[in-house]
């Protein structure tokens, strides 16, 4: 192959020549490294993302802080979580789909002798 300022190498292949891009390497490790990491959210994000505004719901629906530990029953047996980690996805719940129910999830909380869960910030979406 003679040398020109082709933007191509030449490579010897069973098919005949294959021809690379000199930049299409470089710009696949740029692109790489300057790609932003993607957060994953843990378990208990996913269900509040998935099902905060039911878990709302319910929450509306509650009469009593026993109706809301039977959520937490529920949730923990729905989602595979721990009971606290069900009191978790109650209180985050609460914060972001439905804050008005925040002081009702608190004094249920307090009222079972538990200490309170402080609802952990969401991710921006």
């Amino acid at each position: 192959m003679p040398a020109t300022a082709e933007p191509y190498v030449g490579v010897a292949a069973a098919g005949g020549e294959v021809r690379v891009l000199y930049m299409a390497v470089p710009l696949l490790v740029v692109a790489a490294v300057s790609a932003p990491a993607v957060a994953h959210a843990g378990p208990v994000d996913d269900y509040v993302s998935r099902n905060g505004k039911a878990v709302c719901a319910a929450l509306d629906r509650a009469q009593d802080g026993g109706e809301i530990f039977r959520l937490a029953l529920t949730i923990a047996h729905a989602g595979g979580f721990s009971l606290k980690e069900a009191a978790s996805v109650i209180g985050r719940s609460a914060a972001a789909d439905c804050p008005w129910e925040a002081p009702r999830v608190k004094q249920a909380a307090d009222s079972a002798g538990t200490p309170p869960i402080a609802p952990a910030p969401l991710p921006d979406h």
